[in-house]
């Protein structure tokens, strides 16, 4: 006598449910929901110093970008030198439209937004239609970065070229612009929220999967009926607006933007080192990095002042050490616990 019976639907979700939800899920969400609620209240339950303050809002920043940094050359494979480009244009299109049209940066943070998308589709279509990666894909974004640097230097009348744009104050939550810090440090948190909560469930989705089969052998994705154009275009897109959407915010942080400070060849390779630092592989790579190599920036940066450069060489030198000893980042050390490769999502 048979004893097959049909299975029902609770039955059936949690048969297919993913074995790290049952295991770890319940506790990590607890942890990160606690971790989350102390963020937002440290401002507000401690007399946070400024310059705490400050360094925390540059840490919301370079996490951003090197989470957004991590779609595309940690999830898709495609090492991107020239991402500060996008910062620019994000910081410099929501700054002309206030400046020059009285437009609010918060309108201006989209059209940045939409701009990216749009020089990103233009640079990274013929980029990836024809072939490039590896190191002629990296050399074709430094190309982009040093065009958009350029430019932007050279149409002085309208960028203010190399003595920048001072933003006008008006105190005017409209107008991006609060007396307050702790607003910056809010609005940060919210858009590095927002990017790694984007990175987490990009991972897990259809495209991601395709990005990750992309990175780990083209043919055979290919094979598998992957587009490999889609997947590029789609991740180096993702990385551009979320860049631009940050350079808005930091535009409206400093209210001050010059070439130097917002497209600079050295904040992209401070985004990758953020990245490749923490584990360009894990949606939580980028915060963690930025958590050590922020403060230690900001640290080397008040003690050799009287030896500009040296913050870079010692950049240079993390790095190599990376290459070398830490190829996968610090959250690279943790993914042979499957406890732990499930949370940090490698």
């Amino acid at each position: 006598m048979s004893t097959r019976r049909t299975i029902t639907e609770s039955e059936r979700a949690e048969i297919l449910r993913p074995p790290g939800l049952r295991l770890a899920g319940v506790p990590v969400f607890i942890a990160m929901a606690a971790i989350l609620v102390l963020m937002l209240a440290v401002p507000v339950l401690t007399d946070i110093r400024f310059y705490y303050l400050q360094v925390t809002i540059l840490i919301f920043f370079y996490a951003t970008l090197g989470t957004a940094w991590g779609i595309v050359g940690g999830y898709c494979g495609q090492h991107s030198i020239g991402q500060a480009a996008f910062v620019g244009i994000g910081a410099y299109t929501s700054t002309l439209l206030y400046m020059k049209k009285d437009i609010s940066p918060w309108i201006g943070l989209f059209a940045g937004m939409l701009l990216a998308a749009v020089v990103a589709i233009i640079i990274g279509y013929p980029l990836f239609r024809y072939g490039l990666r590896g190191d002629y894909f990296a050399l074709g974004t430094v190309a982009l970065g040093l065009i958009i640097y350029e430019l932007t230097n050279s149409f002085s009348t309208l960028t203010g070229g190399s003595q920048g744009i001072p933003l006008k104050y008006e105190n005017n939550p409209w107008n991006f612009q609060f007396q307050d810090r702790k607003y910056y440090y809010y609005i940060g948190f919210v858009l590095w929220l927002v990017t790694v909560t984007l990175s987490y469930r990009l991972r897990r989705s259809r495209r991601g999967f395709e990005m990750l089969a992309v990175r780990d052998d083209e043919i055979a994705a290919s094979r598998g009926g992957i587009s490999i154009l889609r997947a590029k275009l789609s991740a180096f897109v993702i990385g551009a607006v979320i860049s631009a959407a940050a350079g808005t915010f930091f535009a409206q942080f400093l209210l001050f933007i010059d070439p130097g400070t917002v497209m600079s060849l050295e904040i992209s390779v401070q985004v990758i080192l953020v990245a490749v630092l923490g584990g360009m592989n894990s949606y939580l790579g980028g915060t963690v990095g930025a958590i050590i190599l922020v403060p230690l920036s900001q640290f080397l940066s008040s003690r050799f002042t009287q030896s500009p450069g040296a913050d870079v060489a010692v950049y240079g030198l993390i790095l190599i050490f990376l290459v070398i000893f830490m190829p996968n980042g610090i959250l690279g050390l943790l993914r042979k616990s499957p406890r732990w490769r499930k949370v940090i999502g490698w």
